[in-house]
């Protein structure tokens, strides 16, 4: 016989299917898909956004049956079927379709991103859904952690929403402005940095009498070298000798002009390349998405600048510590990978020259001829 509308029972058959279809989405998520051999793939970024929109609904109907009485499994086992047979299969066909030679990996990247937290968020909510009569009645005291989840499902959503909205060209203009903005906090903290204060640092430092006293405490009126136990004392950076002060300010002051030169090519590359490509959302027709060149050249594009903002960390990092050859070997492979990117896009994405052509020319120039750095 089976169970009444009314008992938790019935929510069995219905929860064990979403958790196992949501265990297999995020192995699923592991593993890139493959390139597209479908002739005419519907657009991922349209079901993205059509399957966020019914998933936040979805949630929003579940959350509200479960903080709100009287407790109805017959509703709550109607939504679970929903998630399984159209949100989470939606959701599975959006990865499988988002394939980097299509959509590029910075977009898949992100895709996965979105995706990973609403599955762990999701099932986190679908763990809080009561199987007995015992769970029903604890349930108003899991009332935090039910809007928590619900929450995060809407905010993946609406970032879901926005992706598919805006496309690649929107989410490459957001990336390029992150990572700008991090490039110029890693020069402003250079730029105060003070090779003179050999206890200083880029990332805060201690005051001159807690330096001095750096490593060393007093355990029974004995001074110990901050480690009671008598183990290995943490190694600390040199101290800079006078001679290789005066050289590190000059280091510094090369450093920071040319991390300026290289920074001129956010603004310019958002400007001419990344908000110039041919643009592609929820609307476009999959038949007019970019070559699979293009793709790749902005690609390798935003995994420079990328790269330039972690690698200007590292600069900064061998700065403090007074390795100039560091220094100034990481700079140099930024300047010379930036010249390569930069041959790579002298012509625009029709393959015709424009204003960055010109602009591009001239920072190779100075760049290859050490401008920068004189």
């Amino acid at each position: 016989m089976p169970p009444p509308p009314s008992s938790p029972v019935v929510l069995t058959i219905p929860l064990n299917t979403l958790t196992t279809l949501l265990s297999a989405f995020q192995t699923a998520l592991s593993s890139p898909p493959p390139p597209h051999k479908i002739p005419k793939p519907p657009n991922a970024l349209s079901l993205l956004h059509d399957t966020s929109s019914l998933l936040h609904a979805q949630t929003t109907k579940l959350s509200l049956l479960l903080l709100n009485k009287p407790f109805t499994p017959s509703a709550i086992a109607s939504i679970l079927t929903s998630l399984s047979s159209s949100c989470l299969p939606g959701l599975m066909s959006v990865w499988e379709l988002c394939s980097a030679d299509l959509y590029s990996h910075t977009l898949q990247k992100e895709i996965r991103a979105q995706l990973r937290c609403t599955a762990a968020s999701l099932i986190s909510l679908v763990e809080e859904i009561p199987r007995d009569e015992g769970a029903v009645r604890g349930l108003e005291g899991k009332r935090e952690e039910i809007l928590a989840c619900t929450a995060h499902i809407w905010e993946r959503c609406e970032r879901m929403k926005t992706v598919a909205g805006t496309g690649i060209v929107g989410l490459a203009v957001e990336k390029v402005d992150a990572w700008h903005a991090l490039v110029k906090d890693a020069v402003e903290e250079i730029e105060e940095w003070d090779p003179d204060e050999e206890e200083g640092s880029l990332f805060g430092s201690d005051s001159s009498d807690s330096a001095k006293a750096q490593g060393k405490s007093k355990v029974n009126g004995v001074m110990t070298n901050g480690n009671v136990d008598g183990g290995k004392k943490e190694p600390e950076p040199p101290a800079l000798d006078e001679l290789q002060i005066r050289d590190m300010h000059a280091v510094k002051a090369s450093t920071l002009k040319q991390l300026k030169f290289i920074r001129l090519l956010y603004p310019a590359l958002r400007k001419r390349r990344v908000s110039t490509f041919p643009p592609f959302d929820r609307h476009t027709d999959v038949e007019s998405l970019p070559w699979d060149t293009n793709i790749e050249l902005l690609d390798r594009v935003l995994e420079f600048l990328e790269d330039v903002s972690e690698q200007t960390d590292e600069v900064a990092g061998a700065l403090y510590e007074g390795d100039a050859c560091a220094v100034d070997r990481r700079v140099a492979d930024l300047r010379m990978t930036a010249i390569k990117r930069l041959e790579e896009v002298k012509l625009d994405w029709d393959g015709k020259e424009d204003e960055f052509t010109a602009w591009s020319g001239t920072w190779i120039t100075k760049a290859e001829g050490g401008e920068a750095a004189s």
